[in-house]
């Protein structure tokens, strides 16, 4: 028998031993029987052509509500397992979903590896990974795993996985084993890049899209303004510590803020509540009773039959708002949620778009997901929100608004108008009104580049920072989903990757390098601090501006116009 994953002996096209061979007519067909959706098929099919071409490590990135589950359970089938499959998890809710949706696609035995529980010779083993250690995870043959699906992925670089992952011979160079990690969010608060672990993203679909297609709910955001200064709360791997956390926000007034936000904005609607600890879950819940809502909170410690409790009575409409703390941001299900109210700042986009997660999925009658944001003050700290998530500007208020609708709006903008500022806009209605404001116009290099650079970067529409070369094409420093920077070197609309950075600044330094030492003639012409910029603008430029209908301020400099002619030449 060959070693690994393989298909049916009459398969065509096969491949050698050890490697997967599919027949894929028979995989679409099975795929069609069961109703997967177009782009589970086209991950399943990506996945099988990444395989073929040599990666062994592979990361799928779908926003939670769109079936990732789904997905992994077709394995079997799809890959014609021979041997036997291991799930990772690392919670309790995420074990069980992942066991129900493999016991309803197929007939192969199914069985949960954690605490007092055993999966024996199942041909399926969904295993909880705090619970693989020492001679349980020694139990584990590697030679009968052959296909390993991690579920929550963005965990993956946690040394308990590192352990299993190591155990299994999956991180060997000439590993045919095929590891792959399914995520919502392939971005982790501590900037730890996921390509520690997996080779590429094999597939991946943002929540835009998955917006725009119908799978998952439409979003409007609110931002609900606090007093409380966040500054002096301290951080640890990237975000609030929770003790810390929880003596800035968990106290009275914010949180008769908070209950007054979803009276104000969402009263009759199914709710989940984000807080910080246990102590702040059960303060506000009490608040929201003393104000005549029926609210219950839940937490990782309750008992599981009253926490299932407390979620059957949202899910039967008997409560209004479950609170909650670091129980339900993960393996919870109720597409009747319609909105969620974030009561917990955090620094982690990952994070928030777990919590935003548990409203988006589509519901019978329900028209979108209301998300609430309790807006903190702080000078010293980033944090998440829907403007992250959309891309739109820090300081844009939603005031209610559709979220993609905004973004739409904001990049028509940044493109048609890309001297304005985007990052200026403050309310909806600036949108109709600052392709004519001067006040509005990005005269200057981007505020985050100040002190970095002396070149003249400019602001990509969406997000990163572009270099032009007079004549020469551009550089481009832009994010990629797995956590780092890529830098693009652009000529005649051809782009090649020529480097990789931890982060933005990092990128725009090694841009600059490659400049001083590959592009000095342009300099002169790029330099921030050149004289010429400082002279008035020259004829040919006024003219250009004018030509393409650019509102020309009255003091513009030689060099602001250039700026504007950056923007829009390009």
């Amino acid at each position: 028998m060959c070693a690994g994953i393989i298909a049916r002996a009459d398969a065509p096209g096969a491949i050698p031993c050890g490697t997967v061979r599919l027949d894929l007519s028979r995989v679409l067909r099975h795929a069609g029987d069961v109703e997967l959706r177009p782009y589970q098929r086209e991950c399943l099919r990506s996945l099988a052509a990444r395989y073929k071409a040599g990666m062994r490590r592979l990361l799928v990135s779908l926003p939670t509500g769109t079936g990732k589950t789904v997905i992994f359970a077709h394995f079997p089938q799809f890959f014609a397992m021979k041997r036997r499959l291991l799930v990772l998890a690392h919670r309790q809710e995420l074990l069980e979903q992942a066991a129900r949706k493999f016991q309803a696609s197929g007939t192969l035995s199914v069985g949960i590896e954690q605490a007092d529980q055993h999966a024996g010779s199942a041909q399926i083993v969904v295993a909880s990974v705090p619970s693989l250690k020492g001679t349980r995870l020694s139990s584990l043959d590697p030679e009968q795993f052959y296909l390993v699906v991690v579920d929550e992925a963005h965990h993956a670089v946690a040394p308990s996985y590192l352990a299993v992952f190591a155990h299994l011979g999956l991180l060997a160079p000439d590993s045919r084993k095929l590891l792959v990690g399914f995520t919502a969010t392939p971005r982790r608060g501590d900037r730890r890049g996921l390509g520690e672990v997996f080779q590429e993203i094999a597939y991946s679909k943002g929540i835009e899209e998955m917006i725009r297609e119908g799978y998952l709910c439409r979003i409007a955001g609110w931002r609900v303004h606090s007093d409380v200064d966040l500054d002096s709360v301290r951080v640890r791997a990237g975000d609030f510590v929770e003790s810390s956390l929880a003596d800035a926000v968990d106290n009275v007034v914010r949180n008769e803020l908070v209950v007054a936000a979803y009276e104000r904005l969402a009263k009759g609607r199914r709710c989940i509540a984000f807080c910080v600890n246990v102590e702040h879950a059960r303060h506000l819940a009490d608040d929201f009773r003393r104000m005549g809502f029926r609210a219950q909170a839940v937490w990782g410690a309750m008992p599981p039959g009253e926490r299932a409790s407390v979620l059957s009575a949202l899910r039967d409409g008997d409560l209004d708002v479950v609170t909650n703390c670091n129980v339900l941001t993960e393996g919870f299900d109720e597409p009747s949620v319609s909105c969620v109210l974030m009561a917990r700042p955090t620094r982690s986009l990952g994070l928030y778009v777990q919590m935003v997660g548990r409203g988006t999925r589509l519901f019978q009658g329900k028209q979108d997901l209301l998300v609430i944001d309790v807006a903190d003050n702080s000078r010293k700290h980033t944090l998440a929100g829907l403007h992250a998530l959309f891309d739109l500007p820090d300081g844009l208020e939603l005031q209610g608004s559709d979220a993609l609708q905004m973004a739409d709006r904001v990049r028509g903008l940044a493109v048609h108008q890309p001297w304005v500022d985007v990052e200026l806009l403050r309310r909806p209605e600036d949108l109709d009104l600052a392709a004519e404001r001067i006040d509005f116009f990005r005269l200057e290099p981007p505020r985050e580049l100040v002190g970095v650079t002396d070149l003249a970067w400019l602001k990509r529409p969406g997000s990163g920072y572009r270099l032009c070369l007079p004549g020469e094409g551009e550089y481009l420093v832009r994010p990629t989903l797995l956590g780092d920077w890529e830098i693009v070197r652009v000529e005649h609309g051809v782009e090649t990757i020529v480097g990789r950075e931890a982060n933005a600044v990092a990128g725009v330094i090694a841009v600059d390098d490659r400049v001083h030492t590959r592009h000095s003639d342009a300099l002169r012409v790029l330099s921030q601090s050149a004289s010429w910029r400082k002279l008035p603008p020259t004829e040919k430029q006024l003219a250009l501006l004018r030509a393409r209908k650019v509102p020309i301020p009255s003091q513009i400099s030689r060099g602001q116009a250039s700026w504007l002619l950056s923007y829009v030449m390009r």
